[in-house]
């Protein structure tokens, strides 16, 4: 090979490497990978309705500490806890016919006897103080207690009514 082929050979390798180099294909880039996932919620209560509830005493008088149920095995994996919140229409009925619960409440433990919280005269949700946690892991067990008044000369009927219990993370 001759001086002037390689002169020529040389200068089209730079010409070459130079317009590879400018290229779309070797301009600087930047790419994305969007990173996502989900831990679930991991909640959990039992309510076990008490005996009492099914068979409340109707009879004329006041009637308080009566133990309509209990909750077990309420716990979260929320940093902030959980709470069980308690909603009802307050109110046993039948027909048109009523007999309000007059209080609401709730005391640590299953075995409880007595209310220790309460909200007297409920009226819209009452948020239950033994399962309220401001961390993760298991809540308190407790009991739930009603009070109500049966008036002298209450219609005749069978009286029925509810509470729904939701618990929910913070």
């Amino acid at each position: 090979m001759n001086k002037f082929n390689r002169i020529l050979l040389a200068s089209g390798l730079a010409a070459t490497a130079s317009l590879v180099a400018n290229s779309p294909a070797f301009a600087g880039t930047t790419a994305t990978v969007n990173l996502s996932g989900t831990v679930s919620s991991n909640l959990t209560i039992t309510v076990t309705p008490n005996p009492s509830a099914a068979s409340l005493v109707l009879s004329p008088g006041s009637y308080s500490n009566v133990k309509v149920g209990t909750i077990t095995g309420a716990s979260t994996n929320s940093a902030n806890g959980l709470k069980v919140v308690l909603s009802s229409s307050w109110a046993l009925t039948s027909g048109a016919n009523s007999i309000a619960i007059t209080n609401i409440g709730d005391a640590p433990s299953t075995t409880a006897t007595s209310v220790t919280g309460n909200q007297p005269f409920p009226v819209g949700n009452y948020t239950v103080m033994s399962t309220n946690t401001a961390s993760s892991g298991s809540a308190s067990d407790s009991s739930i207690f009603i009070a109500y008044t049966v008036p002298n000369g209450q219609a005749a009927g069978t009286y029925t009514g509810s509470i729904t219990f939701t618990a929910s993370d913070k």
